[in-house]
């Protein structure tokens, strides 16, 4: 990584070094501007990040899985060169999920659709029948969405106006209103199947059971049914390496361990931010953030802001936390009954549809929660080995955590190891050889910890903020305010906090690049 310090100005500067910031700043770079990037971090990539827990174990901090992003042009055109040329690779695994239940049955899913539908047939000919007429009808809606999520605010038609020129738009319409639940038990009926496409739903961390997130069963299964739980060999970082690789090969520079404190304005412009330690990064063209809109609102005079974008953050949803148990083991995790190839990278528990929607409620009532709405085991080493030694393993268990901590703790520290070992016990129900006998090593990583390694992940939300319907579209971050550009002239935000939001899609980046390339007079090359 490059680091000058002899020079603080540039054309652009971005603060923040998360995945959409550094397509964004990619995209400005190849177009000729000067870009600095700052980030807190002592490496960049913020959620999307590879980090080297142990001496030769290669864990992903954050997300593991980029199937949304595939459908990006950033990736499926290749329009960065992030493939071709700086050799960023994705494999889809097959098994693509396994789930157990509170029974103690399984569902497998596979990319052979055909084989998901028989899986789905063990339980209810009729919703394994539904299922395939469930990805036909996301099949004639897909590329509304993606045109949607794809395309800056304003830019272009609506989604309500794209849901017209699709078959059913009018029942599309519909499902965006709901709740994910809502969606699942309409089209399904048999429990063992709405619980499964509860958990993929649960995925992204978002409140399932409100208005607005009734589009996410269709997003995930249709997308993993044809790409699986894409990873990116060598480990999500992958992403990030191959970004840095083309910002620095047009000239673009990136400083770590550089946390901004205060936005820089002049006549009500801002020209630039100003870090911890004093240190300015002055903008000549204009400042990109991809810092948590709670804590950018702050980083400027109330009244630079205007009272309609600071009660729009003020009330915005941080979002569900995350509790992560990072598990080096001598195994493949192995579920009852079943071979280690029956294991998919991405496997876990699932709970009871009425039992998830009362922990993820209760989750938002901010109640302390000892069990979990539903289960991770992520197990990328099983398609590539280059994340451990031979014979070994990398194991992710992700649960989703309240915001206040369990067992009357007064804090996430007090409480995460008990956590932890009442969660390591819960996934041994299910999957035995997860024990001590095959684990060798533990890392704990409550939602303060978090928070601390990414001061963007608030009490450990690493997903942006809620999606529901007032926190998505034309009202993210908020109302009149989610074309990217801020209130405050020469500042532009990105990243999660932004349309369409967060996960690993690249969207916020490419959508933010296409507003500041336009008001800089500069051809977006698409």
């Amino acid at each position: 990584m490059t680091i000058d310090c002899s020079d603080e100005t540039a054309d652009i500067i971005v603060a923040g070094a998360g995945h959409n910031a550094l397509i964004a700043a990619a995209y400005l770079a190849r177009a000729g501007k000067s870009v600095l990037i700052v980030d807190a971090r002592p490496i960049p990539g913020g959620g999307v990040a590879t980090e080297e827990f142990l001496p030769g174990y290669f864990m992903d901090s954050c997300s593991t899985g980029h199937t949304i992003i595939q459908g990006n042009p950033v990736i499926k055109d290749d329009t960065l060169g992030l493939v071709g040329r700086h050799g960023l690779t994705y494999v889809d695994p097959d098994p693509v999920a396994r789930v157990a239940f509170p029974d103690g049955e399984q569902i497998g899913m596979h990319l052979d659709p055909q084989a998901t539908h028989a899986e789905f047939a063990r339980f209810s000919n009729r919703d394994a029948d539904r299922y395939l007429d469930f990805l036909a009808d996301w099949d004639d809606a897909r590329s509304a969405f993606n045109a949607a999520n794809n395309t800056p605010i304003g830019w272009g038609p609506s989604l309500d106006q794209l849901l017209e020129q699709v078959p059913n738009g009018g029942v599309w319409r519909r499902r965006r209103a709901l709740s994910a639940v809502d969606v699942i038990r309409h089209e399904f009926e048999e429990e063992h199947i709405q619980a499964f496409l509860l958990w993929e739903a649960c995925q992204t961390f978002g409140s399932v059971d409100l208005p607005g997130s009734g589009v996410l069963p269709y997003t995930i299964m249709g997308g993993r049914q044809k790409r699986s739980w894409t990873i990116p060999l060598g480990g999500s970082g992958r992403l990030t390496n191959a970004l840095v690789s083309e910002i620095e090969r047009h000239g673009g520079r990136i400083e770590c361990d550089t946390s901004v404190s205060r936005l820089l304005l002049d006549n009500g412009r801002c020209v630039g931010v100003e870090s911890t330690d004093g240190r300015q990064f002055h903008a000549r063209d204009a400042v990109l953030s991809t810092i948590h809109v709670k804590h950018l609102v702050d980083m400027a005079p109330r009244e630079a802001w205007g009272d309609s974008f600071t009660y729009g953050v003020e009330t915005y949803d941080i979002g569900i936390p995350l509790f992560a148990v990072f598990l080096v083991m001598n195994e493949i995790p192995t579920f009852r009954g079943l071979r280690p190839q029956d294991t998919a990278v991405s496997s876990g528990l699932a709970t009871w549809p009425q039992d998830c929607v009362d922990m993820v409620r209760a989750i938002r009532d901010r109640r302390p929660v000892t069990d979990s709405a539903w289960t991770l085991v992520a197990t990328p080493s099983l398609v590539d080995p280059s994340r451990a030694p031979a014979g070994m393993h990398t194991v992710k268990v992700l649960v989703p955590a309240s915001h206040v901590a369990p067992y009357g703790a007064t804090s996430w520290d007090d409480a995460k190891e008990r956590h932890a070992d009442a969660m390591v016990q819960y996934v041994s129900t299910a999957i035995p050889n997860v024990n001590s006998a095959t684990i060798e090593a533990r890392i704990v990583k409550g939602p303060l910890d978090i928070e601390r390694a990414n001061a963007h992940m608030i009490n450990g939300c690493a997903h942006g903020g809620d999606k529901g319907v007032p926190f998505s579209g034309p009202l993210r971050p908020a109302p009149g305010w989610a074309s990217h550009a801020m209130p405050i002239p020469g500042l532009y935000q990105t990243g999660g906090t932004t349309h369409p939001g967060g996960s690993i899609t690249g969207a916020p980046g490419r959508n933010a690049a296409m507003v500041m390339m336009r008001d800089l007079g500069l051809d977006f090359p698409g």
